[in-house]
């Protein structure tokens, strides 16, 4: 073999080994890939575990049957530091979801993060599944069934700012909502003039909230209990009665109490001074005074032009107002009559009356309110402030075993225009709106997964100790590195 043959032939032979060696590698790679796909494992090694879910949400992924879409909307702006600490925690919980429902091999959670306006036809797609285009929200959807989660309910903040994320125990709540075969069903009684929940009028109608609560996965019907033959039904998770204008009867009113009393029912009632309702009986058995006068405040921080009331006076102990107490917000009403634990109520050790929202120290229950010439504080016949306008009412059941069981709860609001298209989301009305129906329902209270404590990092320094901190980043570090560079280029050149 000559000389040439011998060069052709080990040219080739390294060329062919050469390939060789890359299809080894990429081998390799393509398989370590795939293991990787299969068989992984995901660790939370953020300091407070804010990611890793409880035994308890494992338990409900791994009895799944359905799948679960969690979808995303966001925009294009990152909205600062604050919106992108959000973000991070999001992606990071939904991915959590998505490797334990794939790791227990139930019903798949699969992700979407979608941009409403850059991804156009998607953005349609949800307004057309959902009725929802706006960025900055969570929809968990299974089947026909979606509930629509917001920032503000993933962390719990104190001053406006961010102490604790709750991202599991909302996240699970939603997916229990959502994976249910039933859902929450609302009823709204008709019947006496009430506020309609598809009237689109800004001052009287109520089409704004109807439209976040089906977004919420709640079922929304009406119910008129006049007829002798008309009954609450049987799947009523909750009764509202939004601002009635004429007197309920009094077989309307011995069905809310069996519905109370027997079935352990929810009712929420809005009503408005100068309007006979008919239910001072009921509020009795309740232990709740709601006399018709007009709640009044001096204060020039609390009255508003036109009569409207600032309420910011709120029980930070109770779960419907906590997160209003703490973050300073207000609430907006307009005319409202007070509402009062009633202390002339028969002792009932099993009733608990709580008044949640009032006036300030300023305000007042005006009873001659119908006429202005009368309008003034007198201590002989006025009630005397703070004033509450919203007030809780719970009994419990006392079972053969000595176990205290949650009874009927009743929420009770001096004015019903808070929740009107108009005002729902002014300040902090519809908060305060779904915070009691969420707490009426036992909504995100039946989990036992506590919020993970957010920890943040404060370090003050002194206007000398910053001085000493700028001279050893800005001089000393840089000075230590050329002269190491310096003493390596002597050694190396001798």
């Amino acid at each position: 073999m000559s000389k040439l043959d011998n060069f052709k032939f080990s040219r080739w032979f390294h060329a062919g080994h050469s390939l060789f060696q890359f299809s080894l590698v990429v081998t390799l790679f393509l398989g370590l890939n795939m293991i990787g796909l299969t068989h992984f494992e995901r660790y939370d090694l953020t300091g407070d575990r804010r990611y890793a879910l409880s035994a308890e949400t494992v338990s409900y992924i791994a009895r799944l049957t359905e799948p679960i879409r969690i979808i995303v909307t966001k925009s294009s702006d990152n909205g600062g530091s604050e919106f992108r600490s959000y973000e991070t925690d999001l992606l990071n919980l939904v991915k959590e979801y998505e490797y334990i429902a794939q790791k227990m091999g139930s019903g798949p959670i699969q992700s979407e993060f979608i941009n409403v306006f850059q991804q156009r036809r998607l953005a349609q797609e949800l307004v057309e599944e959902f009725g929802i285009d706006r960025p900055n929200l969570i929809i968990i959807a299974s089947k026909n069934k979606h509930r629509v989660i917001t920032p503000e309910e993933v962390y719990i903040s104190e001053s406006l700012e961010r102490t604790a994320f709750r991202g599991e125990q909302v996240f699970t709540s939603a997916l229990l909502d959502v994976s249910s075969p039933k859902g929450h069903t609302v009823y709204f009684l008709t019947g006496h003039g009430e506020r309609d929940i598809s009237s689109v009028d800004p001052i009287s109608g109520l089409s704004e909230l109807a439209q976040e609560l089906r977004q919420r996965n709640f079922e929304l019907s009406t119910l008129d209990l006049a007829s002798p033959e008309t009954r609450v039904p049987d799947d009523a998770d909750l009764l509202i009665l939004a601002g009635p204008k004429h007197p309920l009867l009094d077989r309307e009113v011995s069905a809310l109490k069996d519905y109370l009393t027997d079935r352990a029912g929810r009712l929420i009632l809005l009503i408005d001074p100068a309007i006979r309702n008919n239910l001072d009986e009921l509020f009795f058995q309740w232990g709740i005074l709601a006399e018709d006068m007009v709640v009044l405040d001096s204060g020039p921080d609390y009255m508003m032009n036109g009569g409207d009331l600032l309420l910011r006076r709120f029980d930070a102990e109770h779960p419907i107002t906590e997160s209003l107490a703490k973050n300073n917000l207000s609430v907006l009403v307009g005319f409202s009559r007070p509402v009062r634990a009633d202390l002339g109520a028969p002792l009932d050790d099993r009733l608990s009356v709580t008044p949640i929202v009032g006036g300030s120290e300023t305000s007042w229950g005006e009873r001659f309110y119908r006429d202005e010439s009368l309008i003034g504080f007198d201590s002989d016949v006025d009630l005397q402030g703070p004033v509450s306008v919203v007030a809780v009412s719970e009994r419990s059941i006392s079972s053969d075993l000595g176990i205290e069981i949650p009874g009927g709860r009743m929420v009770v609001f001096g004015s019903s225009d808070l929740i009107t298209n108009s005002r729902l989301t002014v300040l902090g009305n519809f908060t305060l709106f779904l915070n009691t129906i969420n707490w009426a329902l036992d909504r995100n209270n039946l989990l036992s997964i506590a919020p993970r404590p957010i920890e943040r990092l404060h370090i003050t320094l002194s206007r000398e100790e910053m001085i000493e901190l700028r001279l050893v980043v800005l001089l000393i570090l840089p000075g230590c590195a050329a002269i190491l560079g310096m003493i390596t280029y002597w050694i190396r050149r001798t």
